[in-house]
């Protein structure tokens, strides 16, 4: 591995935002004995990370846009779309259980597509792009779906539902795409690519990577896990909401961003993405716990994005200095 592209995969960031995590855990054992009884069971670890797999699969697609110097702000409501979709498909014109599901992937995938056609093809800004599409995938979710399709069938449900070792099935998805992702990001030439055109994209054109291909591949994979999220949520609790992905693009940003990622491009891991998730949903876990209200949890989560991208944005002046 070249040595500039070594240390992209050099996780000092991901170590802080761990030791931080740690820290953060020691202070509220410290200050809250009472609540770190209710905080510190295995029923609320499994609760904290069943809850969270929809957050990780959308980071981990966001990751990979990241990496490459743009992002989707479509992920939420494409999510939205597809977890209705593929309950229409299934309740309403009684499709079977696979072919509802590779439907919906289907459609996530040529929403992605359509978005990296768009922005690298007849090059507008990928926010002007994905903000449009946004509203568009998000009409469609309500339109289709209206407040949410229930009653989902059994079959579907149990995909979402089944556990081992105490764990739910999302839960072991998350950490089989992770595993995958890591080892694509670190050990495969084709994601390498992506630091490359997210440091530089016209020098990684002019050594020969084709970056419009590329970046229409990111956009559809990202189009893709999102449509999986928005599946894995509609098992999960049976009902396929229009509005499950409501500003989550603008979590999985931030959670990507915590994990090492940076708004510039060219730097980020697939564990990372996780981390970040995982950082977020502990806070908010303490949170609930305290039972802080809501407005306080919304401006503390806040704080928290601000946070990072002003880390984000001190790193990327060190190192151009």
């Amino acid at each position: 591995m070249e040595p500039q592209l070594r240390r992209r995969f050099v996780p000092t960031r991901e170590i802080g935002v761990f030791l931080l995590l740690v820290l953060i855990l020691v202070v509220f054992r410290v200050l809250f004995p009472v609540s770190w009884e209710r905080f510190a069971t295995f029923d609320n670890f499994a609760s904290v990370v069943r809850n969270m797999a929809f957050e990780c699969i959308l980071a981990l697609g966001m990751m990979l846009m990241l990496i490459g110097g743009t992002f989707d702000l479509s992920v939420g409501a494409t999510a939205s779309m597809v977890g209705v979709v593929t309950g229409w498909l299934m309740k309403h014109a009684g499709w079977p259980v696979p072919a509802a599901i590779a439907g919906g992937l289907a459609l996530a995938a040529l929403s992605g597509f359509a978005n990296g056609v768009v922005v690298a093809k007849v090059r507008v800004n990928a926010l002007i792009t994905t903000l449009g599409t946004m509203g568009i995938f998000s009409g469609i979710a309500l339109l289709v779906g209206g407040p949410g399709i229930t009653f989902l069938p059994p079959s579907f449900t149990q995909l979402g539902q089944t556990q081992f070792l105490g764990l739910q099935a999302p839960v072991w998805l998350v950490i089989f795409l992770g595993a995958v992702g890591h080892y694509g990001f670190a050990h495969t030439r084709f994601f390498r690519q992506f630091y490359y055109i997210g440091s530089n994209a016209k020098a990684a054109h002019l050594s020969g990577i084709n970056v419009e291909r590329l970046q229409i591949i990111a956009f559809t994979l990202v189009g893709l896990f999102a449509g999986l999220a928005g599946i894995v949520y509609a098992s999960r609790v049976a009902t396929a909401s229009s509005t499950v992905g409501m500003g989550k693009e603008l979590g999985a940003i931030t959670a990507c961003i915590l994990g090492g990622a940076s708004l510039q491009g060219g730097r980020g891991t697939a564990w990372g993405a996780l981390l970040g998730v995982l950082f977020v949903a502990v806070i908010q876990n303490m949170l609930l716990i305290k039972q802080v209200r809501p407005e306080w949890q919304g401006i503390i989560l806040g704080l928290v994005l601000v946070f990072a991208v002003a880390i984000d944005s001190v790193l990327n002046r060190k190192q151009q200095r």
